[in-house]
């Protein structure tokens, strides 16, 4: 008596260690959970928490048609899995606790989906090309039924060992590395193969002791003692349990009410041998234990090489050139600022470019001097109006020559007559010099009416197509305006590009600061603990785990004190600064034909001899 409350305390105080234990990684799960790029070791770690948490894990594997399946309905006492000869089990399969029964799909890509416990053949064993296409992307099912047995353990119906080459077989080393115990199945009078053994050899370098279960010992009448016997020959040393059962007779008897048949089945032993299993928590905790130390391990791989890849690198040396080169942040602002007024001051330009323009002349000067004011258009009559205006002056200028000589005419004629002049000069007197001045005023008289018919056809021109061509000229300008802001608005995007661009890498980066609070955890919290509570740890794992974690922590992450120096602005919108059309409205052009028409001085008229 005394010894089953030992037993029992000692089982009390394993648990509690446990969790615990469990209690101290979950910290550590979220601490991780906040970087995408060490998703797949969250994963695993939470796995672990989950697992330790849960009921004791059984796996029932072999090759196919040993009965596994059979076997685990056996022990449901219900035919709950499809069991078909011609077709095996294509999906591994978890077995839970539930008051209600359903079926839980989760899918390689972390989907679950649920479906009615009626859809476990289609789940598993159909072969329409529906159900295949389902299982093609199926990690794993949870069949969730309400059983006894399943209180204490959750039962794997596992797919059939795959045969290698060299007498090898394989099995899934993630799912058998969760898992608490192992179930190797043999057909009872079937030795286990070359590959077989080798198999369970394996499961011994992996830390794994498998338990064996014969089925089918009906088939063996009074040869089944003898037959465990030789399979304990060649292999014995490498397995922990073994049992023979008849999984047939085991549910035939449930069926027909026969005790004796169900004595006969021995599944009993099996039930008590998996229950006894499931409350050894001192190997539970030394199985929870050695998972966390390969997570460690892989841990320390995945984070010696978080500074040699992406997105950490890049990353990395963006926020560092930009934390550390404060002069050319510093000359980035000041070309920035200078670009703001060189746009500023080129659209207080436009705005007023036909400010203070009130001749034709001063219209020309504008389109001489700004060429966004030019298009085919403008230019034609740019062209006329500037023939236009040049004939004017032509006109202007042969008639102060005609005026200053016909004031010579007149102060000669009356130096030399003493009378005032005037026309027709009489006969006698228009001869010599008078007649030559006479003869050059009529010439030039000529010049000036040619001067001014084609004044007229340019001022023409000019007058009727005045308004079209003011219009076009506020458009252009106007054009320019918009143009003008456009430039403004592309080196906001560019700006704020840059600092999307760099608030991208820190932000990549920031994911990474939870790495540094795992490496603090992991030597502050949780290898004090591993270390000083009664965790069954070798000596030698402690100095091991003590190793891992300094190797981990001795990963320098120095994005950390990098990130406090960056100091990311901002980005101030540039178009808001300037507020274009509260600062500035545009001018438009606004002549009149009076504004345009030049004064033309009157053609004399020819003088008659």
């Amino acid at each position: 008596m005394t010894e089953q409350l030992f037993t029992l305390q000692n089982s009390i105080d394993n648990q509690t260690t446990l969790q615990q234990f469990i209690e101290r990684l979950k910290p550590l799960h979220v601490i991780l959970s906040q970087n995408t790029y060490v998703k797949d070791m969250t994963n695993r770690l939470n796995r672990i928490i989950e697992d330790a948490s849960s009921q004791s894990i059984m796996l029932f594997l072999g090759k196919e048609r040993v009965g596994k399946t059979t076997l685990i309905n056996s022990l449901l006492g219900r035919s709950l899995l499809e069991d078909s000869k011609n077709e095996p089990t294509h999906v591994n399969t978890f077995i839970k606790y539930g008051e209600q029964e359903c079926i839980k799909a989760i899918f390689l890509d972390g989907m679950v989906a649920t479906f009615d416990i009626s859809k476990l053949n289609l789940l598993t064993v159909s072969t329409n090309e529906c159900a295949e296409i389902i299982r093609e992307h199926i990690d794993y099912l949870e069949i969730y039924i309400k059983h006894d047995l399943l209180k204490d353990v959750t039962i794997i119906d596992s797919i059939g060992l795959e045969v290698g080459a060299n007498n090898t077989a394989y099995f899934s080393q993630s799912l058998l590395q969760r898992v608490d115990e192992v179930f190797f199945v043999l057909r009872a009078g079937s030795s286990a193969t070359e590959d077989e053994v080798n198999f369970i050899k394996k499961l011994n370098t992996l830390g794994i002791t498998a338990n064996l279960v014969i089925n089918g010992i009906d088939q063996l009448d009074n040869k089944v003692e003898s037959f465990i016997e030789k399979e304990n020959n060649v292999y014995g040393e490498y397995i922990g349990h073994s049992v023979a059962v008849s999984a047939l007779n085991a549910l035939q008897s449930r069926k027909t009410n026969n005790s004796q048949l169900l004595i006969d089945s021995r599944i009993t032993q099996l039930t008590q041998l998996i229950q006894n299993l499931a409350n050894n928590q001192q190997k539970k905790t030394r199985h929870v234990v050695e998972l966390f130390i390969n997570w460690l391990e892989r841990f320390r791989k995945e984070v010696e090489l978080i500074p040699f890849r992406e997105p950490y690198v890049s990353a990395f040396a963006n926020v560092e050139q930009y934390s550390s080169d404060f002069d050319l942040e510093f000359t980035r602002k000041q070309r920035d600022l200078a670009l703001i007024s060189a746009y500023e001051e080129e659209y207080a330009s436009v705005s007023n470019v036909f400010k203070g323009v009130q001749t034709l002349y001063q219209l020309l000067q504008k389109l001489a001097s700004d060429l966004y004011l030019r298009d085919p258009l403008v230019e034609k009559y740019e062209e006329i109006a500037v023939l236009y205006q040049k004939n004017v002056r032509d006109y202007r200028k042969l008639h102060v020559d005609y005026t200053m000589e016909y004031a010579r005419l007149e102060k000669q004629y009356k130096k030399q007559t003493h009378q005032n002049l005037a026309f027709p000069i009489p006969q006698e007197e228009a001869q010599g010099i008078f007649l030559e001045r006479i003869n050059s005023l009529n010439k030039i008289q000529s010049q000036l009416t040619e001067k001014l018919e084609l004044i007229g056809n340019y001022e023409e021109f000019v007058r009727k197509n005045l308004y079209v061509i003011q219009n076009r000229l506020n458009e252009l300008a106007k054009k320019r305006l918009s143009i003008i802001q456009v430039q403004v608005s592309d080196l906001n995007i560019q700006r704020k590009r840059e600092r999307t661009y760099l608030k991208s890498y820190a932000d990549k980066l920031t994911e990474f600061n939870c790495i540094i609070e795992a490496q603090s955890f992991l030597m502050d919290a949780i290898f004090p603990y591993l270390i000083e509570q009664q965790l069954p740890i070798s000596e030698q794992e402690k100095t091991h785990i003590r190793n891992t974690i300094e190797c981990i922590c001795a990963t320098d992450l120095t994005h950390q004190a990098l990130y406090k120096r960056l100091n990311i602005a901002d980005t101030d919108d540039l178009l808001t600064q300037m507020d274009f059309d509260a600062k500035f409205k545009l001018i438009g052009l606004s002549l009149t034909e009076a504004d345009i028409l030049s004064e033309i001085p009157e053609l004399p008229n020819v003088i008659e001899q």
